[in-house]
């Protein structure tokens, strides 16, 4: 219809012949162009190219909540992000973002690692050796060391990391160093399926049309491009030089920024298949027509160590540890590093002397097998080996039992409906949890036996609500917050603590509904109640009641919340969490001399601590940036 009416105005009005010819030509354009981008995308694609990056400014990154196979001869891959763009697990939450880091990996294609599933990246393996640390991996394929300065000066800055980890790889890094400018067809191919397709071919290499059937930089088959290029040949062009050139300038502009942050920078340099395998080397140089002799390996490396010992940078060279390894590190065809390959960065990583001495509180142990959200554990009395805890299934958490090592897991629960805070009886026979919507305090505590059988409800008033219960330690009495909803208004009264009694039905008050209180637990001899509450200056302090004459006292009285009281089976030591630095750390209370400890102290939080039943353990939930789970750690110290 535009084009038609632009067509009567065209014949009717002479005067605006020449404007209305362009106006016309160019919706003929546009129209064409929509018309073959509507047709490519919805009839073609299996021709559609994914594009997996957003332009920023002169460099770009990971699009968010990207969730793509990559399909190769060589491996299979689930590429997932979060709503910032960093790379994820299969079954992690991508709303789930991460504010702070304490490690920051910025790299290329060695980094982002999309040829191995998130779980076997180097940078994930590492949390398995600083499981209490928040690390980021900002790799992404095609940065160079300019693109990297510039993602760390808008963006990676932000999360305040005390190290800053700098991927190099001899493979490219050292080539082709100018500033990233992005033109018109580059906006183009990220908005445009169609154009996409056109314009690949032209913009990048299809790997199928290289030598040797494969990525094979920085050697080339004729000397010129190896003058240009290669930073192993020692003849050097003038483009060879102004990249050396622009390439230390920029590690230069990058180490002094990192160093401005009050940060640590590291580098971490990365071999090529032909410095560690004489077979890729012999290839290359049969294949390629190279003079050996005109071939120093080892100046990437010198350069590297130059540059760093001139700055002050940390340099883990892996030359050495790449080939004192007798497995393949990298695959047979594509260039980049396989599981092998990862483990053994990670394994380096972790052999480094700043890595064993980063860690004030000591290393805890990761318990949880998956990503899911594990919380609070609570061992089953009477048993010293089993834990039961929460876990996310289905679209919604579910109860589960484990061993103390997560060997022998058990689902407890199937439904459709939260249920969270287990605790189970003395003699392992029933257990008590919360069920119900937790954001709307919509939630009920539900009694049933350890299978889920003989199915009641302990707040069973409509307008009653309740949450987070606790058996005492001879299974007679149950602890919890009540709440109520005031009839005909919708009003909610503050949770109050409440003692059950199992054998009469009664319900005894320990706390008014004129503050908050939440999260009882008994003693040991079950003559005391822990819980949390606002009473003082509305903030949450652990209190101590004595139950057999009302005695109520502030046994922290700190400046800040605390939540999640534990106690030890001996009654000497409560554990709980403390936001003291702005995040939940864990804190070890000695009854008898009120003397607290801090138990851990890191950028994520920990919280819903309980003693192992021989007290040498604490176990805990914990969330660190993208990363959460079951923990524990020794008390040995």
């Amino acid at each position: 219809m535009v084009i038609v009416g632009l067509f009567v105005l065209l014949v009717e009005n002479r005067r605006l012949k020449p404007i209305g010819i362009l106006l016309f030509n160019l919706v003929i354009v546009a129209s064409i162009l929509l018309h073959a981008e509507a047709v490519f995308t919805y009839r073609f694609t299996d021709y559609i190219i994914e594009d997996l990056y957003n332009v920023k400014h002169n460099y770009y990154f990971n699009k968010p909540y990207l969730d793509k196979t990559f399909r190769d001869k060589e491996f299979l891959v689930q590429y997932k992000t979060n709503k910032q763009g960093f790379r994820i697990g299969a079954e992690d939450d991508p709303e789930t973002e991460v504010g702070a880091a304490d490690w920051l990996f910025i790299g290329d294609s060695y980094t982002q690692g999309a040829q191995v599933q998130y779980e076997e990246l180097y940078t994930s393996k590492l949390f398995d050796y600083f499981p209490n640390k928040i690390i980021v991996n900002a790799g992404i394929s095609g940065l160079g060391i300019i693109d990297e300065y510039y993602y760390y000066i808008h963006e990676g800055s932000k999360l305040g990391a005390k190290k800053v980890f700098l991927q190099i790889c001899n493979f490219n890094d050292f080539m082709n160093v100018d500033k990233r400018q992005f033109g018109f067809s580059d906006y183009l191919m990220q908005h445009s399926n169609f154009a996409r397709f056109v314009l690949y071919g032209f913009k990048y290499a299809n790997p199928a049309e290289l030598p040797l059937g494969r990525w094979t930089e920085p050697f080339y088959p004729d000397e010129k491009s190896n003058r240009n290029f290669n930073v192993f040949y020692q003849e050097q062009s003038e483009k060879k030089q102004r990249d050396l050139k622009n390439f230390k300038l920029y590690f230069e502009k990058l180490a002094e920024k990192v160093k401005a942050d009050g940060a640590e920078l590291v580098v971490i340099q990365i071999p090529t298949k032909e410095q560690v395998y004489y077979k890729y080397l012999d290839e290359v140089i049969t294949n390629f027509n190279i003079d050996a002799s005109k071939l120093d390996l080892d100046f990437p490396n010198r350069l590297m160590a130059e540059l760093c010992d001139a700055n002050q940078v940390k340099h883990l060279d892996l030359l050495s540890d790449f080939t004192d390894t007798g497995s393949h590190l990298f695959f047979q065809f594509d260039e980049h590093l396989n599981v092998a390959g990862h483990d053994r960065i990670a394994q380096s990583l972790a052999n480094m002397e700043f890595a064993s001495n980063d860690q004030a509180y000591g290393v805890p142990s990761l318990i949880s097998k998956l990503n899911v959200g594990d919380r609070y554990p609570v061992f089953v009395g009477g048993d010293n080996n089993s834990l039961t805890y929460q876990s996310f299934r289905d679209g919604n958490m579910e109860l589960f039992i484990a061993d103390s090592l997560f060997e022998n897991i058990r689902r407890l629960t199937w439904n459709s409906v939260d249920e969270i805070h287990p605790w189970t009886s003395p003699d392992g026979t029933q257990l008590v949890c919360t069920e119900g919507n937790q954001s709307a305090n919509n939630t009920k505590v539900v009694l049933m036996n350890i299978d889920g059988s003989n199915r009641r409800y302990i707040t069973n008033q409509e307008n009653v609500f309740g949450a987070i219960p606790a058996f005492d330690f001879q299974g007679n009495r149950i602890a919890y917050a009540e709440w109520v909803q005031a009839k005909n208004s919708g009003y909610l009264s503050n949770p109050r603590i409440v003692i059950y009694d199992l054998r009469t039905g009664e319900k005894s008050y320990i706390t008014t509904d004129d503050y908050e209180s939440w999260r009882p637990i008994f003693s040991p001899d079950s003559q005391k109640l822990y819980f949390i509450s606002k009473e003082v200056d509305n903030q949450f302090d652990v209190f101590e009641y004595t139950l057999s004459d009302g005695i109520k006292k502030n046994i922290t009285n700190s400046p800040y919340d605390e939540w999640d009281p534990a106690i030890s089976k001996d009654g000497r030591k409560l554990i709980y969490a403390g936001k003291q630095h702005g995040n939940w750390d864990l804190f070890l209370l000695e009854l008898g001399t009120s003397k607290s400890y801090p138990l851990t102290r890191s950028l994520g939080n920990e919280w819903d601590p309980t003693f192992s039943p021989s007290g040498k353990y604490v176990y805990y939930a914990a969330t660190y940036g993208l990363r959460n789970g079951i923990f524990k750690i020794s008390l040995k110290d």
